[in-house]
């Protein structure tokens, strides 16, 4: 009969449970109190002979952007809005640069009161326990101290160092730009003077500062000024050369000359095109109507127009109309009319004429166009020609002088430069001066109530951290709900843990446990009687109780469970370990003699104050027991139980110990396995369960002893 079915065997996630550690506290507060006053005693014991120390502060006011009588670039400018700037700074005034500078303008390293007394030869055991920490400390990485010849520190230097830099505070008050530089001595008047000199170091680390960037720039620049100058000679001299190669005074007067003759031909061009164009245009007319009659050839435009041309067509109109005038006066015959005709006949034939010379004038004109046009059209590309070889050279011109102005505007800026370099060497400039000075020391040192209160803190949270490792650590079963979280079984109850009878080491019973204590541990008792009832049948009446290790609480168990048992039917309680005689219900005679013949169960069945109630002790010690269990005496005598009573409780010895228990099982019928609060590790529970499965053989509940 299994508590718990294969489908059931599902273990719950791990999740933190506070309540362990909250358990955990609650039974070690004695622990915890007592270390917080031991820490808090130690540090009010040590406070009154520590020597006082004293703190004096002086204040810094650091501006990203001072205001300066003089702009000139090469003064520092700096970005107020960047908030690194400033952090920049609080680091700086921490650096083992201005801590140098301090240590060596006030010789803080021939200062006793700054270096302490120096270490006696053979050092003390704190001494040696602090420099094994130190030593223990250090990386295993394989590397190496600095060579000190490579930083030119003494160890006395770098000893002054560490000393500055732990009583060193830098602290910046919240949305200014000031900040306060506070040092602790033994000497007030050290204390006051190192806070003033940080200050100092850092306003003077900005004005060497300025003072060395302006000194090597004035000597960069004028270096680079003789570079400069030789740089223009050279190029004013290569643009020199050149004009007088190619004969160039004014390359502006010429391009422009040659602008205005390439514009004044292109004009040309285009009227003497222009014209061609008409000429060839009347020319083409005349050539293409040259079977036509004159009279047809007069009607067109292009010749009827021509002045000649019209005055002698108007001339012939006026001719025409005198013949015409005259016709109807007289006869054909008519001296008049002979003399007009003839008069018109002449003025028609010099028409003729004139029309044939002006076709012959039209072509020579064309001609000599063409001729012209041919002409201006070399005439342009020769300028053109000369034109580009002229734009070659001025861009060629053009690169020198630009060579020579560049030279000359770089050369101006340069001196503009060395003058303004050497107008501020002698400029002290810095970003920091001081809004107040450390005039007096106030003691900082000891408090008492501080280092009490720290010690007492420290102490707590130290027990707290011991405890929770341990807590974290600890593997082992605390409740019936964690025993569920991890293992396959349910849980028939928690059993009590009786701290004052566990120190003594006696049984528990009614007579050993006292009127508040039975109430808690009894009801345990009944819970796990209950449980048992409901679970099992009627048909099961031995249930082997066992453990895993010894100690656990087995033997208390299976006999307060006979006894909660016997109260309502007949109960007999079998003590099986036949290792020992120490236990409960040890006896001359009892289970061993049983089994090897010596008695009869009738003799050493020993009655207990409750009448239902029956004990068979262990009896003596064998070599052997294991062979005693297997025999069939033991199966004939459980079978004899479980006739006369009604419950048969076997109390075995540890599994993981012994073989006896997993024996003992094959005969039982219901086997429980106890377990006992924070002391049974659940590795030994798995081992145990193990164990039974690898005999076919299951655990069918189990009771978690000792709960606190």
């Amino acid at each position: 009969m299994l508590f718990k079915s294969p489908e059931e065997l599902v273990v719950k996630d791990e999740t933190i449970n506070f309540s362990k550690y909250f358990n955990r506290i609650k039974s070690n507060w004695m622990w915890i109190v007592l270390i917080t006053v031991i820490f808090a005693t130690l540090a009010f014991l040590k406070s009154p002979i520590s020597t006082n120390t004293y703190s004096a502060t002086s204040t810094l006011m650091i501006d990203a952007t001072p205001p300066k009588p003089i702009s000139l670039q090469n003064l520092p400018n700096y970005d107020p809005t960047q908030k690194e700037f400033y952090a920049t700074q609080y680091a700086l005034l921490r650096s083992n640069v201005i801590a140098a500078k301090v240590i060596e303008n006030l010789d803080l390293t021939n200062n006793p009161d700054f270096m302490g007394e120096p270490k006696s030869t053979h050092s003390s055991l704190k001494a040696r326990i602090k420099q094994w920490l130190i030593d223990f400390k250090q990386p295993s990485d394989g590397s190496v101290a600095v060579d000190q010849s490579l930083t030119h520190t003494t160890p006395s230097e770098l000893k002054a160092l560490q000393i500055f830099a732990k009583s060193l505070l830098i602290t910046p008050i919240d949305k200014t730009q000031l900040v306060m530089i506070t040092y602790t001595s033994k000497d007030p008047s050290l204390a006051a003077n190192i806070a003033n000199a940080v200050g100092q170091a850092y306003i003077n680390y900005y004005v060497d500062i300025n003072s060395e960037t302006n000194k090597k720039a004035s000597e960069w620049l004028t270096s680079r000024l003789t570079e400069l100058k030789q740089q223009l000679n050279d190029s004013e001299k290569k643009l020199t050369d050149y004009l007088a190669k190619e004969q160039l005074v004014n390359t502006i007067a010429v391009d422009e000359l040659a602008n205005s003759e390439l514009i004044n031909l292109t004009n040309r061009l285009a009227a003497i095109t222009d014209k061609r164009v008409q000429t060839e245009a009347l020319y083409t007319t005349l050539r293409g109507s040259r079977h036509l009659s004159y009279n047809q050839i007069d009607a067109i435009s292009e010749i009827s127009n021509h002045p000649q041309i019209r005055d002698i067509t108007n001339a012939e109109t006026d001719a025409e109309n005198v013949v015409a005038e005259l016709s109807k006066r007289y006869g054909p015959k008519h001296e008049k009319m002979l003399e007009a005709e003839s008069q018109l006949a002449a003025i028609r034939a010099r028409k003729d004429r004139m029309l044939k010379r002006l076709v012959e004038g039209v072509k020579k004109e064309l001609e000599s166009n063409q001729r012209q046009e041919r002409e201006i059209e070399a005439e342009i590309k020769k300028k053109k020609e000369e034109f580009q070889s002229l734009a070659v050279k001025k861009v060629h011109y053009q690169a020198l002088q630009q060579d020579v102005d560049t030279n000359k505007q770089l050369l101006k800026t340069f001196l503009e430069r060395q003058k303004a370099t050497i107008a501020t060497e002698d400029y002290k400039d810095s970003i920091a001066h001081f809004t107040d000075y450390a005039l007096k020391a106030y003691p900082s040192g000891p408090n008492i109530k501080k280092n009490v209160l720290i010690a007492s803190i420290v102490g707590l949270m130290l027990s707290l951290c011991v405890l929770f490792a341990i807590q974290f650590f600890d593997t082992t079963v605390e409740s019936s709900e964690e025993f569920e979280r991890y293992f396959p079984l349910f849980s028939l109850g928690n059993i009590p843990f009786i701290k004052r009878l566990a120190k003594k080491k006696i049984p528990i019973d009614e007579d050993t446990l006292s009127a508040k204590e039975k109430p808690m541990f009894f009801e345990g008792i009944r819970n796990v009687r209950t449980a048992l009832n409901l679970a099992i049948t009627g048909e099961q009446r031995t249930v082997m109780i066992t453990s895993a290790l010894a100690k656990e609480g087995k033997t208390t168990l299976a006999t307060n469970l006979a006894r909660s048992l016997a109260q309502s039917e007949k109960v007999a309680l079998v003590q099986v370990d036949l290792h020992n005689q120490g236990t409960a219900l040890s006896a001359p005679q009892g289970l061993s003699e049983i089994l090897t013949g010596k008695a009869t169960l009738s003799d050493v069945m020993a009655k207990s104050n409750q009448n239902n109630l029956v004990m068979i002790p262990a009896g003596e010690p064998v070599a052997d027991p294991q062979e005693l269990l297997s025999s069939p005496r033991f199966t004939a005598l459980l079978n004899e139980l479980k006739q006369q009573f009604d419950k048969v409780i076997i109390d075995t010895p540890a599994s993981l110990i012994t073989s006896d228990a997993f024996i003992v099982a094959k005969a039982a019928d219901v086997i429980l396995l106890t377990v006992a609060a924070n002391k049974t590790k659940r590795n030994d529970v798995e081992q145990t369960l193990h164990k039974f499965n690898a005999y076919e053989l299951n655990v069918d509940g189990v009771v978690i002893n000792k709960v606190l």
